[in-house]
């Protein structure tokens, strides 16, 4: 078996230089990635195909002398120049630290931003340190990142949606089921809003939407509160680690800037002659049998008291 196997390897090619380096090259520009070399001078010395296709150059050499002018912004993002960015960061790739990061560029001929990520890396070649960029076009990626994002948001108001809601209620229940601590929840109403509609029209109907689900969105001031449109003109607002004392504040600050918006709504069955709102609040200490059913049940139970007790106020239970 010793013999076979000798023998067997004896038979395989012996690859010399220029087929090693062939073979190399062949691999770099079939890479599904940006890959470019810098000398010490900062300066590019050579790419691979997939460079040059995606900024639509005419072959390596128009890559190398036009890159760094023509396909990166003025600024990045963040507000800092590119070309000073750049700089630092292929500086620290020299000093032996790799770079992760993102960054925009863009095509050579127009301004079409390219978003990617970026790894920088030193090797050496001889006695010489050289930076390896590897570029990955994210454009795909960010742009079903933005899709995902469309999906938890309400294309009216520009406030997160039910779906968002469902979704981050289970999370917060799961999350406080184990921490011991409170969440608070209320059920928001607009005040005779079908009256509404029918005196003012429906264009008036859905801006005095957005300006209510504005008011709402930024008099929820914690990062892990939120307001969401529930249906129609009923919006839910979830409020983590929030007590009782805590919930009562926050629905009477919400009641009153909304009836300080001060629109006008003649036909409202409310005893005011502007836009109101009706709220239903829980608080409760949650446990992983409970469900969002629940919490919108009781919420519902005390908006229905408010209405019927006159509109324009608040109504707390507890579950």
């Amino acid at each position: 078996m010793i013999k076979f196997i000798r023998k067997l390897f004896s038979r395989q090619p012996i690859l010399r230089n220029p087929e090693i380096a062939e073979l190399s090259e062949l691999m770099l520009d079939t890479a599904p990635m940006c890959i470019q070399l810098w000398d010490k001078n900062y300066k590019t010395i050579s790419c691979n195909k997939e460079a040059v296709n995606l900024y639509g150059f005419k072959n390596k050499q128009e890559y190398i002398e036009r890159f760094v002018k023509d396909c990166n912004p003025e600024y990045q993002p963040d507000g800092q120049r590119s070309y000073e960015k750049a700089l630092a960061l292929v500086k620290k790739a020299f000093a032996g630290e790799r770079c992760v990061f993102n960054w925009t560029h863009k095509m050579p001929n127009n301004d079409t931003p390219i978003p990617a990520e970026v790894t920088l890396i030193r090797v050496k070649h001889k006695d010489e340190y050289l930076v390896v960029g590897y570029t990955k076009d994210m454009r795909n990626v960010v742009m079903l990142e933005e899709k995902a994002e469309k999906i938890y948001y309400d294309p009216l108001t520009g406030i997160c949606n039910r779906r968002y809601f469902d979704k981050n209620i289970k999370k917060y229940i799961h999350r406080l089921s184990h921490s011991k601590k409170f969440l608070s929840l209320m059920m928001i109403d607009v005040d005779s809003f079908k009256k509404f509609n029918d005196t003012y029209g429906h264009d008036e109907g859905d801006n005095c939407l957005k300006i209510i689900a504005k008011a709402l969105y930024e008099n929820i001031t914690r990062s892990e509160d939120f307001v969401a449109r529930y249906g129609g003109e009923e919006f839910v607002v979830v409020l983590p680690d929030t007590d009782e004392k805590g919930a009562h504040i926050v629905a009477e600050k919400l009641r009153l800037r909304i009836q300080e918006l001060n629109i006008p709504h003649k036909k409202t069955t409310a005893a005011a002659d502007c836009v109101t709102i009706s709220i239903g609040v829980i608080t409760v200490l949650p446990k992983h049998t409970h469900t969002a059913t629940d919490y919108i049940k009781k919420a519902d139970e005390m908006l229905y008291i408010s209405k019927k007790e006159g509109r324009n106020k608040y109504t707390f239970g507890k579950l």
